[in-house]
């Protein structure tokens, strides 16, 4: 059996969870507070606040920013539905932005003409670990801004639509030299357990950079209390008087990270560059062996970006969903395991019930039907690749 993927757990991570268990400290602590400075560090950020998911992260940056009912975000229908769904939950509206030709980003100059004076915030995608094309994403925006309409300080402070970056896969990659991290307003991390590094089972956190004429760190602090109930005092010891007293100063939500889980992050921090080296071999593999009539999804080596190399995902050329789904099964069958990253979104239930339609999406629905994620992770071998390659060309073949 070829796993789809796996987590990277090393001697480090169990030595860290061990000093942590027997610190007695084991919820939201000062190994936290070590992470998210190590994350804002590595992204090259001001400032980092660490969540539960990726998911609270980006809900989280949504909330700071003051975006709710009357609003628009604008986002890929071609993603997992956290990227949407922290959207619907603040209120706003969902506006889906159909995808260029032959990319996984959104199509910027279809971008620009769906910007309105309802849009307060864009959430691109870094698909597969290769970040977007920020440069053209900010000249859509800019190209915008007359149309802009704040309605908080900390959008007047940015003084255009916001974008908050669903970097869930790219932690440790960069664009033109700039670490993810340090792009967008707010990046949104993912240390899912087989994200490109880990939490041990999930994590997320959101970076950005001091906003001009705002008080960051009080940012800083709002975003720490939203995740944890709006609760102040935190760290009591019960010994004097008085310090059991807390205070409840805003409403907020349980998406509090735990010290066991910013020990393993720290861990894989700490082991981040044999990860990449061991992806990029694994890369540079798929590359040399994938068989005839499939072609790769994605660059993983560039030199306009560093890719975190989070997925591998192929073309069977000429491919409908039927086919896709015979080669998927035919490898499954050979003990192989795969995925799809990823069904879009308007094909779903609940998108199809909210008034959604794959139709309005067709470059979406069009990159879908032939796509196939392969096995990718560092516990692979390079026979192990060579086998997935052999096989995905036997299946191909039969087609």
């Amino acid at each position: 059996m070829i796993q789809f993927a796996k987590p990277d757990m090393s001697s480090s991570e169990i030595s860290r969870v061990d000093d942590t268990l027997k610190s007695g400290w084991l919820t939201h602590g000062p190994k936290v507070t070590e992470f998210a400075e190590a994350v804002a560090k590595s992204a090259g950020a001001d400032k980092a606040v660490c969540f539960d998911s990726c998911t609270a992260a980006m809900e989280m940056s949504l909330r700071v920013l003051g975006v709710g009912p009357g609003d628009e975000v604008i986002t890929t229908p071609f993603t997992y539905t956290a990227t949407a769904e922290v959207i619907r939950n603040v209120g706003a509206t969902i506006v889906f932005c159909d995808l260029e030709q032959g990319s996984f980003e959104m199509d910027y100059k279809l971008l620009e003409t769906l910007i309105t004076d309802r849009t307060k915030a864009v959430i691109p995608v870094d698909y597969g670990g290769v970040p977007c094309k920020y440069d053209q994403l900010f000249q859509a925006i800019y190209n915008k801004a007359s149309l802009f309409k704040p309605s908080t300080p900390l959008q007047k402070s940015i003084g255009r639509v916001a974008i908050v970056a669903d970097a869930a896969h790219s932690f440790g990659a960069s664009y033109k030299g700039f670490p993810i991290g340090s792009v967008a307003d707010f990046t949104c991390f993912s240390f899912h357990v087989l994200k490109p590094i880990t939490t041990g089972g999930e994590g997320g956190a959101v970076t950005w950079n001091n906003f001009e004429d705002y008080d960051n760190d009080r940012l800083s602090r709002t975003l720490e209390l939203l995740g944890d109930h709006g609760q102040t005092a935190k760290g009591i010891s019960g010994i004097h008087g008085r310090e059991w007293e807390y205070d409840i100063s805003i409403f907020g939500y349980n998406h509090i990270m735990t010290d066991v889980d910013a020990s393993v992050g720290l861990a894989q921090l700490s082991r981040i560059e044999s990860l990449e080296s061991a992806r990029a071999g694994l890369a540079s593999c798929y590359y040399e062996y994938l068989p005839q009539g499939v072609t790769p999804g994605l660059s993983h080596f560039s030199s306009e970006y560093k890719s975190s190399m989070h997925l591998f995902p192929i073309f069977i050329n000429g491919a409908g969903e039927n086919e896709r789904n015979f080669v998927f099964a035919k490898l499954q069958e050979k003990g192989i395991s795969c995925n799809v990253h990823y069904k879009p979104l308007p094909m779903f239930t609940a998108y199809i019930r909210a008034g959604f339609d794959i139709a309005d999406y067709p470059v979406t629905y069009e990159t879908y039907k032939g796509l196939l994620t392969l096995p990718y992770h560092t516990s692979m071998t390079i026979d192990d690749v060579k086998i997935v390659c052999e096989e995905l060309g036997k299946a191909v073949s039969d087609l």
